[in-house]
């Protein structure tokens, strides 16, 4: 039987961290494994001075990262081991959007990376390391 990722993703349910950073998908392309999700930040996000704190994007960031694994390793759970940020400009108290993909899929371990953006504009970029569970 055939993984129809469409469809497991049309019956997930997230974690409610993903609802409570404003999490929704936006679009997944199986032919070039990708995912795109969005993520509303909220006022209670910000740091002292007014912008996206670095911990709730770097958490935006893992959550793509995870549910990505997720669907990638057909429904298996993931774990992250590591994973690396960096912080390219000052995010808005918006909408963030977040683009997943593989750098490396193996069957225990898997390399990935992602890119948010605002505006059209890179705010940040993220490696991870996820182990399948």
């Amino acid at each position: 039987m055939s993984f129809d990722a469409n469809a497991f993703i049309a019956q997930l349910i997230p974690p409610p961290v993903h609802r409570f950073l404003g999490g929704r998908f936006e679009q997944f392309d199986a032919d070039e494994l990708r995912l795109k999700l969005s993520y509303q930040s909220r006022a209670e996000f910000a740091n002292p001075m007014g912008h996206l704190q670095g911990g709730l994007l770097s958490a935006m960031l893992d959550d793509a990262m995870g549910l990505f694994a997720l669907i990638g390793h057909e429904g298996q759970p993931a774990a992250t081991v590591n994973m690396t940020v960096n912080f390219l400009r000052p995010t808005q108290l918006k909408q963030v959007d977040v683009e997943v993909y593989f750098v490396r899929r193996g069957r225990k371990i898997s390399n990935l990376e992602a890119i948010a953006t605002q505006d059209g504009k890179e705010v940040a970029k993220v490696s991870g390391v996820f182990t399948v569970i």
